[in-house]
C-alpha cells in the first residue's frame, strides 16, 4: 500500500509539473490557429521511462489535458493524445517484456502503424518524403532493438543517457506523426503544405529529443532513488 501510495503521488505530482510547463508560450503550429507545440512535450518520454508503460501515458496525459484546458481548450485540446503515444513508445523501449513479446518490438509496431495510415491516405502518399525523419525513427529501434533497452536500465549514467536519447527521438517522431493524422483529418492540408514544413518538423524534433534527454537522464536517477521498481524492465506487464 505504501508503494502504491508513492507511485500515484508521483503520478499527480508529474502530471502536475507536465501542466505548468505546457502554460509556457510554445511553437505555433502552422495552419492551425489557437494549437502549439509544448516545450511540455520533452517530458512525456521521461514520464513513459519512470513511470512505465501504464502510468506512464496516463501522467503525460492528464498533464496536456488540464493544461489545455486552463488555457482556454480548444484546437489544442485535440493534439493531446500525443501525450499517450510518446510516452508509451519510449516506456515499452524500457522493458524487456511487455504484452508477452520484447519491448522494442511494442514501440516499433506503435510508429510502424502510425506510418502506414500515413502512406494509406493520399496526403501521405503525395507527401512521402516528409515521414523521411519518422522512418528514420523506425529503423533505429529495428537496428538497435534490445541494445536500447540495455541502456535505459544501465546504471551508468552514460550508457543511460544515450539510451535515453536513442529513445527519445523515435517516441516523439511517433507522437508527431499521430499529430500529422489528426491534422489531416480536421484540417485537410494539401500535401506541399507538409513538404514545407519538413525542415521546422526536423529541427523542432530535434530540439525536443535533446530537451528530452537533459530531463529524463535526471529524472530516471531520482526515481531510482526513490521507487527502485518502477524502472525495472523485467516485467512484462508492469
Amino acid at each position: 500500500m505504501r508503494v502504491r501510495a508513492r507511485r500515484l503521488t508521483l503520478v499527480a505530482l508529474l502530471a502536475a509539473v507536465y501542466t505548468v510547463v505546457s502554460l509556457l508560450p510554445g511553437f505555433p503550429i502552422i495552419g492551425a490557429p489557437g494549437a502549439e507545440i509544448d516545450f511540455a512535450r520533452s517530458l512525456e518520454m521521461g514520464y513513459g521511462l519512470v513511470l512505465g508503460p501504464g502510468l506512464g501515458p496516463a501522467a503525460s496525459f492528464l498533464g496536456a489535458l488540464v493544461g489545455k484546458t486552463i488555457t482556454g481548450g480548444g484546437v489544442g485540446l485535440l493534439f493531446t493524445p500525443l501525450a499517450v503515444v510518446s510516452s508509451l513508445t519510449a516506456a515499452a523501449m524500457a522493458k524487456r517484456s511487455l504484452l508477452r513479446v520484447k519491448g522494442w518490438m511494442v514501440s516499433a509496431l506503435i510508429l510502424a502503424l502510425l506510418l502506414a495510415v500515413w502512406f494509406l491516405l493520399p496526403t501521405g502518399q503525395q507527401a512521402a518524403i516528409y515521414a523521411m525523419p519518422h522512418t528514420v525513427g523506425l529503423a533505429l529501434i529495428l537496428l538497435l532493438r534490445g541494445k536500447i533497452t540495455d541502456l535505459l536500465l544501465s546504471r551508468e549514467k552514460g550508457k543511460l543517457t544515450i539510451g535515453i536519447l536513442l529513445s527519445s527521438y523515435p517516441s516523439t517522431m511517433a507522437g508527431q506523426m499521430l499529430g500529422n493524422l489528426i491534422f489531416i483529418q480536421f484540417f485537410s492540408p494539401i500535401p506541399a503544405f507538409f513538404v514545407g514544413i519538413l525542415p521546422v518538423t526536423v529541427v523542432e524534433r530535434m530540439v525536443i529529443t535533446v530537451v528530452a534527454t537533459l530531463i529524463g537522464a535526471p529524472l530516471v536517477i531520482a526515481v531510482r532513488g526513490v521507487l527502485p521498481e518502477m524502472t525495472k524492465g523485467s516485467s512484462p506487464d508492469s
